[in-house]
């Protein structure tokens, strides 16, 4: 759970990116009725012209779930209330799997939209892909990792936790092989589904069909930052976030994202298996 501090600052910037964003879509539709020829948001490789008003109450109807869901740690409750564990990981797990899932089911059956063509599926350019993935992989290693060193070194100074994420401190510190794999395969498998479809292959069209692509990779990856539930690591995910959008934009296929969020927890998980044993 979180701390009151931490609680204070997710959700005071929960309710500011919420109305920031609502008061962009009212201006971006204002600009587009004094002017009818704009169509940003339909330019690029990620389709949004398919999106329309329902996906757009949808997505309001998430954010506001996930605002009132948001509770900081109760004043009485013990050190072990967050523990990770097991039986933690498979339900988050499950819920990430149920996630992507309703949102398949949504797009497919509410709005008879193909995930598949929606999503760039159909048209695979292997080659193109792994160009791609190849380039984005090392633009994101580096630019990630200056974020977060950058920002480790601003909030020690007034930030009274810099602790990692409960499920990396519990890698970190568990001496159970099982909690391990769970964490491995949530991170490296589960969550790059789940998460990708959610913000990049769905909150980020909706946003760019009522926005343009540069205010939803922002607004879309300031939320991605924010449900990770922690003040040191939203800088840092923020821009890995904008990274994932801007490689599905330059693709227009999901699995580009898919693969480098990956390939990044992989990598993080390596960085932390082998730097616990120098």
């Amino acid at each position: 759970m979180l701390d009151v501090h931490s609680f204070g600052v997710l959700h005071d910037l929960s309710v500011f990116v919420s109305i920031a964003t609502a008061l962009a879509v009212v201006s971006y539709w204002l600009l587009r009725h004094a002017r009818p020829e704009v169509s940003w948001n339909h330019e690029g490789s990620v389709l949004s012209r398919p999106y329309g008003a329902p996906d757009l109450l949808v997505l309001a109807g998430l954010g506001l779930v996930f605002i009132l869901s948001m509770q900081p740690q109760g004043a009485g409750s013990s050190d072990g209330g967050g523990a990770v564990s097991d039986s933690s990981l498979i339900i988050g797990m499950v819920f990430h799997l149920t996630v992507c899932a309703g949102i398949l089911l949504y797009l497919f059956q509410v709005r008879s939209l193909n995930p598949a063509e929606l999503f760039g599926l159909q048209h695979l350019h292997w080659r193109s892909l792994a160009v791609t993935l190849g380039i984005f992989t090392v633009i994101i290693l580096i630019s990630v990792n200056v974020v977060s060193a950058i920002t480790v070194t601003w909030l020690q100074n007034f930030w009274p936790d810099l602790n990692p994420q409960e499920t990396v401190k519990a890698f970190q510190e568990s001496d159970s092989t099982g909690l391990k794999i769970l964490v491995i395969f949530l991170a490296v498998v589960i969550a790059p589904l789940a998460e990708e479809t959610l913000f990049r292959g769905f909150v980020y069209g909706v946003l760019k069909r009522y926005t343009d692509a540069p205010f939803a990779a922002l607004s879309s990856s300031l939320m991605f930052a924010i449900i990770h539930m922690h003040v040191g690591s939203l800088l840092p995910l923020w821009m890995l976030a904008v990274l994932f959008c801007l490689a599905y934009e330059i693709t227009g296929c999901l699995l580009v994202p898919m693969l480098l969020h990956s390939v990044f927890n992989s990598v993080s998980i390596l960085a932390m298996i082998f730097g616990d044993k120098t």
